[in-house]
This record gives structure tokens, sequence and C-alpha cells, in this order.
């Protein structure tokens, strides 16, 4: 194994950033701009400007560069990319964000990195979309589960799925019954099978981690290869001089 690298963790809650938002919007492109406005309401507007004015800010901290002068790549399902700079991934659940940024010295084209958030909820539907998207595997596991550990037990098992198809770039062209995760709360995270026609390597190729950004959320993050350590920074660091 290599020697351990760090995956930045930044997780924010945008009502806390909304004095930041006339700075942000001016650090979007007109393509940026243009989609936030297409949102329907003032809120979803809002939301959208910050979310990209966060992510620019943090990779322009990153790098070393005017966040403003960043241009990104999407790729064919179009996951967003950074050409020369590191590998980075962003979600969002309505005022929530947890964005990832991979070692500066690891080139983004040679590193897959994914994350999810959801927030901790009752999920009385959870048992008929776990029958409809999970794995037998993991469907066997929710339904060997009690009650009260089964909204938990789905969204680990959910967020750690949404994290691979998003480290993949593939999103929700794969099907989320060709692979399997761990999702009984208290084992160990870990992608548990793959099916090769998915053209993602083997299971044991990836790294899976839990994530509590805050709480009330549930998270998971998902690299390729191993030796990678999620550390989470404070947003206060990313704004001082």
């Amino acid at each position: 194994m290599r020697e351990t690298e760090e995956i930045q963790l930044c997780y924010a809650d945008l009502r806390g950033l909304a004095h930041r938002l006339e700075a942000f919007c001016a650090l979007l492109s007109p393509d940026e701009a243009a989609r936030a406005a297409r949102f329907a309401t003032e809120e979803l507007r809002t939301r959208c400007a910050l979310r990209r004015g966060l992510l620019r800010h943090l990779l322009g901290r990153a790098m070393d560069r005017a966040p403003a002068s960043l241009a990104f790549a999407y790729g064919p399902m179009g996951k967003p990319s950074l050409p020369g700079g590191p590998a980075f991934n962003l979600a969002d659940c309505k005022d929530h964000v947890l964005i990832a940024i991979a070692p500066g010295a690891v080139p983004h084209e040679t590193m897959e990195l994914g994350v999810d958030i959801e927030r901790l909820r009752r999920l009385p539907d959870a048992a008929g979309i776990a029958e409809r998207f999970f794995a037998p595997e993991e469907r066997d596991a929710f339904a060997a589960l009690p009650e009260a550990l089964r909204d938990e037990a789905f969204l680990n098992g959910w967020t750690r799925k949404e994290a691979f198809i998003k480290a993949t770039g593939q999103g929700l062209s794969t099907p989320l019954d060709r692979f399997a995760v761990e999702l009984t709360p208290g084992r160990p995270v870990r992608l548990l099978s793959l099916d090769g026609a998915l053209e993602a390597g083997r299971a044991t190729d990836w790294s899976l981690f839990d994530l509590r950004p805050a709480p009330g959320l549930v998270g998971a993050l998902a690299v390729r290869g191993d030796g990678w350590r999620p550390v989470f920074r404070p947003l206060d660091e990313a704004f001082s001089t």
C-alpha cells in the first residue's frame, strides 16, 4: 500500500453563506450564471449560485488561482473536471453542500472520486425503493434488519451507491443493482461486489468511506484505489487570509 494521502472535504450550510452571494455570483462563468437563472424560484437560484461560487472559491484556493479564471470541462455524462487541476466532486441536499478535493499532485485524469449526502429521515417507502434498485445481497441485508435501523441502512446504501456512480463518471446510466455495498450500520464500509460488465475494475479496487458532515446528515465518499484518508476542513479556514 502506498503512503496515505488526504482528500480534503468541506461541508457548508448555504444559509450561512448568504452574505457572500454577490461575491460568488461575480465568480461564475456566463454559462453558470445562465444555469442558475433557469431555476424556477429565487431560493433555488440562490442555492445554485452559492454552490458553484463556493466550489470555484475552494478550487481556486487549492490551485492558487483566481476562482473566476477556472475553466471546467465535462465528461460524456456531465461530470465536471478541471484540466490541469485536482479531481473533485460536489454533493448537495437542499441547503447542505459537501465538496471533496483530491491532492493537487494527483492528476484528475488518473483519479476517480465521488461524494453524496442525504438528510437522515423517516422513509416509509424505503423497502419498495430497495426492492426496485438495490442488488439482491443488499435487499437481503436490508430485509434482515430491525425496523429501527432500516432508515439509516437505506441511506447508507443509497449514498454509497451514488458516490460510486459519481466517481466512475457514469451517473445513473449505471444500473444500481449491478453492484453492492455494505449498508448495515456498524459494519466496515466497502464495496461488496461489482459486475464486470460495468468496466469499473474489481470491488477491491475501490475504497468507500462513511461520512457524517453534520448532525442529521448521512454521506459517503468513493475513491478508486487505497491509501486515501478523508479529512474535513473547517469552512472558516477556506476564507482565512
